[in-house]
């Protein structure tokens, strides 16, 4: 099987992407909410709120732990009207990694506003820069009166721990509640850091076994392969998941088997979730100077399997960092079946896997030692069938691009239901 991002569908990502009906912000320090339903629904061509986020001063590049910059944040009333407003500023960095808890710092104070309390949100790992009244709470909103304009000074810098392989931090502000005018353009502020560097990517490959059927009693062996590319590093373990919760082959039990070879034996993985495995991570610091890494994993199937024919089964990869879940994911796909005579290629039995030592099945559950050192390939068959993604999700069928424009498509959508939607989804360069 060969998938491209622009038709491969990652089913993990999907199923964790639920949608939130009654909180789009998840605090950092406890839970900030904001209800869904107070969202705009429609954004008519003589909105009456205009926004406006300024270029950052001084200028100059940000460094990671040094000073900060500012913009202004304008929001003007040019109805007859008051208006309720209560905004927030995703932020996203450009590069393959996402950003930590202490990755920037963000601030908000009123110039000619009501007092102002601000936080950061972290839903699912990405940047939320939020702000709201100091007498209420996350989830209340300003009254902007008739024909009045109110500023605030939102101040960014970058903290020590910002990751060395991103570059510049883009800062986008929209609407989670009011009638506000679409008008992108106005909306982004782009904070350049110091030094300046083109970012990489996040390159993932699936390499399958060819023409190895898994079923119960015999593996299908395939490789799960990274290489980062560009300057830098990720700044923690990069943990990967693979699932293949997707496989809808009645109501059964299809009980998958999924293994891996760490540190030169085959060992059990455990579910963490129904047909859903972690893999031993890559420790903190993987960038270009590591080199390719990979993992041999094989899949088979139970004596309990239900599986009554030979049926292709989506697997997806999906890795996360920190607080982040998916911000980078492959899928591929694996054919298994019932068990039946030993196949006319004697390499595809189990006699020809590694076998798995007694002392193996105690490891079943990857450590920590067993994580710093991810296996490398190891296959005796042909391995012909690749699947790449070069430093981006999958696509799950509206589109992807850069963490900025997507960003930028919220505001102009005028609904954050769209941002929860997509905002796991990074795009490779060109």
């Amino acid at each position: 099987m060969s998938a491209s991002a622009a038709s491969a569908r990652p089913v993990a990502a999907r199923r964790f992407r639920t949608l939130a009906a009654t909180t789009v912000v998840a605090a950092v320090a406890g839970t900030a909410l904001v209800p869904v339903t107070a969202f705009a629904a429609d954004k008519a061509s003589g909105a009456p709120l205009t926004m406006t986020l300024g270029a950052p001063t001084p200028e100059g590049l940000l460094k990671r732990g040094g000073t900060t910059q500012s913009t202004t944040l304008t929001v003007t009333n040019s109805s007859a009207k008051a208006q309720e407003f209560l905004a927030w500023l995703p932020g996203t960095p450009d590069g393959p990694s996402p950003l930590l808890a202490d990755s920037v710092v963000f601030d908000v104070t009123p110039l000619d506003a009501p007092p102002t309390k601000s936080l950061v949100g972290r839903q699912d790992g990405s940047f939320q820069g939020l702000f709201f009244p100091a007498t209420g709470s996350p989830a209340d909103n300003f009254s902007i009166p008739a024909k009045t304009t109110y500023t605030w000074k939102v101040t960014v810098g970058l903290g020590a721990g910002y990751p060395t392989n991103d570059g510049d931090f883009t800062l986008t502000a929209g609407a989670l509640v009011g009638d506000v005018k679409d008008d992108p353009a106005h909306n982004t502020a782009v904070f350049k850091t110091d030094p300046q560097i083109k970012p990489g990517t996040l390159d993932l490959t699936w390499v399958r076994d060819n023409n190895i059927v898994a079923r119960p009693g015999q593996r299908a062996g395939l490789t799960l392969e990274a290489v980062a590319n560009g300057p830098g590093e990720f700044p923690a373990e990069l943990r990967r998941t693979v699932s293949a919760q997707d496989f809808r082959q009645g109501a059964g039990n299809p009980d998958f088997i999924l293994e891996a070879e760490v540190g030169g034996r085959i060992v059990k993985l455990e579910e963490t979730h129904p047909s859903m495995w972690e893999l031993p991570a890559i420790p903190k610091g993987f960038g270009a100077a590591s080199g390719r890494n990979s993992i041999k994993l094989y899949l088979s199937l139970g004596k309990n399997t239900d599986i009554k024919k030979d049926t292709e089964v989506p697997l997806e990869a999906l890795f996360s960092m920190g607080d982040s879940y998916g911000f980078n994911g492959i899928p591929t796909t694996v054919t298994a079946g019932p068990d039946k005579a030993a196949p006319s290629s004697p390499s595809a039995t189990p006699s020809t896997q590694p076998s798995q030592s007694p002392s193996a099945s105690a490891d079943a559950t990857p450590s920590a030692s067993a994580s710093t050192t991810p296996a490398a390939a190891a296959t005796t068959h042909t391995t012909t069938t690749t699947t790449t993604v070069n430093g981006s999700l999958a696509d799950t069928g509206s589109g992807a691009g850069r963490y900025a424009v997507l960003a930028a498509a919220l505001v102009a959508l005028g609904g954050a239901a769209t941002w929860l939607g997509v905002r796991r989804r990074r795009s490779s360069r060109a």
